[in-house]
């Protein structure tokens, strides 16, 4: 467990904030684990579960804590690890957020691959998770650290450079790109927004976020390695 999240175990601006409880039973003890999410108690012998419900226990949490304060996206995102330009890529669960995460990440300091935070001066609060990997059974995930799929570190101080907007079709040969128009882009992200009614003039702090950083790009693709060539253009050269 401490070495999946051992990238959150740090004292620094990033977005893990609020508690969450867990109890992993002592080696060759009969109680099962349990997980406290919200006074909800879940008992398993299988770690794996528990690991994959400790990061969506852990998630909600954070997400819960920062609600009013960043707008908060479901969306992936890495940094150049010297100047910090952040590519936040906004996509639906099961849009490969994850791969394209491990892909990048490679190449780019990995900052989530889930929830994105971001402040009223485009800075991001990394969040930087164990990735949470489909498995043949499909669940549970299997929760593995950043250290372990060798992702490089983030920059200090990432800040959103460009957005993009993911959309799977296996037949892509290559990946098209189209830029949306302001209220295309914010009605394609909003949905994808958590508690975007709650933060302080919401609306208003997304529409800024892509004047400042836009246009907003409509990508679809087929395989993550794809993608490695629009990351250099839009944030900068890869290692």
């Amino acid at each position: 467990m401490m070495i999946a999240w051992s990238r959150c175990l740090t004292i620094g601006p990033i977005l893990t904030t609020g508690i969450v409880r867990v109890l992993l039973s002592a080696p060759g003890g009969s109680k099962p684990s349990d997980l406290t999410r919200d006074g909800s108690e879940l008992a398993s012998d299988n770690l794996a579960e528990l690991m994959s419900a400790a990061t969506q226990a852990i998630t909600h949490k954070l997400i819960q804590a920062q609600v009013g304060r960043l707008l908060l996206l479901h969306a992936g995102a890495v940094c150049h690890p010297v100047t910090g330009r952040s590519l936040v890529f906004v996509a639906q669960g099961g849009t490969g957020k994850t791969t394209l995460a491990c892909t990048l990440g490679r190449h780019y300091g990995y900052l989530t691959d889930e929830t994105v935070g971001i402040d009223a001066d485009n800075r991001i609060l990394p969040y930087p998770k164990p990735l949470s990997l489909r498995t043949d059974a499909g669940w549970p995930k299997q929760e593995t650290s950043p250290d372990a799929l060798g992702l490089l570190y983030a920059h200090p101080g990432p800040t959103v450079a460009r957005v993009i907007i993911l959309a799977r079709d296996p037949d892509a040969a290559e990946p098209r790109v189209r830029e949306l128009g302001l209220l295309d882009a914010i009605q394609a992200i909003g949905p994808q927004s958590s508690s975007l009614y709650a933060l302080p003039r919401g609306l208003h702090h997304l529409a800024d976020l892509i004047e400042a950083t836009g246009p907003v790009l409509e990508v679809t693709y087929a395989e993550a390695e794809s993608l490695l060539p629009l990351a250099a253009d839009l944030i900068g050269g890869y290692s």
